[in-house]
């Protein structure tokens, strides 16, 4: 397997070992200003029940357990890479014990979720790996509750940089099957925006969508 094809097999699914730590290290070193991001777009409450798609090294799950850790909510992530698990979960081992976070091996086309259960959801770097876009999508949205909202974010150079390189031969980028695909099950008000980092200088396109 050459340099190209690990690459676009583990930014899909991180694999165990070597593969699994070289592939943290660059979702930390890169991706964490684009997951941070994501938290902030949510406009989390401390009551909220919070779930990430995809969490990889557990950042994003993090960062909400500290704005929840006072409250009455909880933080919930999925994601079907056991490295990835394993690390998340050894980074929120104090909020398990607390039951303020849970870490599950799993897969967006069929969430261990209840109907309504969530007030957010967010993702970055995975929906393009989505093999059933409308069985994911019907999943989000019947998890999601009544008022509530989802939210992707990315660097738009950044994914065309890694598609130009060949890092994502096994998913589709571009948002328009992703948006379409949460219109056609309900979703509402499903619109892209560019948005300025706190750095000021990173732009961000962050697809926001409710269910009413």
């Amino acid at each position: 397997m050459g340099f190209t094809e690990f690459m676009a097999r583990n930014l899909r699914k991180p694999g165990t070992g070597l593969a699994g730590w070289f592939i943290s290290k660059i979702l930390k070193s890169r991706n964490s200003i684009v997951v941070y991001h994501a938290v902030r777009a949510c406009n989390i409450e401390r009551h909220h029940h919070v779930l990430e798609i995809g969490f990889g090294p557990g950042l994003g799950m993090a960062s909400v357990a500290e704005i929840i850790r006072s409250g009455t909510g909880k933080v919930y992530g999925i994601d079907f890479s056991q490295s990835m698990v394993d690390e998340t979960t050894g980074r929120l081992s104090e909020d398990i014990k607390q039951g303020k976070a849970d870490v599950r091996l799993g897969d967006v086309v069929s969430l261990p979720f209840q109907d309504a259960s969530m007030d957010r959801i967010f993702h970055t770097n995975c929906y393009y790996f989505w093999p059933d876009m409308n069985a994911a999508s019907k999943e989000l949205y019947r998890v999601l509750k009544p008022g509530g909202m989802m939210v992707t974010v990315y660097i738009l150079e950044k994914l065309v940089a890694a598609d130009n390189r060949g890092f994502l031969s096994h998913g589709d980028w571009r948002p328009e099957r992703y948006m379409q695909g949460l219109t056609e099950v309900g979703f509402l008000d499903v619109e892209r925006k560019s948005e300025l980092g706190e750095d000021k200088t990173t732009t961000f396109e962050v697809i926001y969508a409710n269910k009413k």
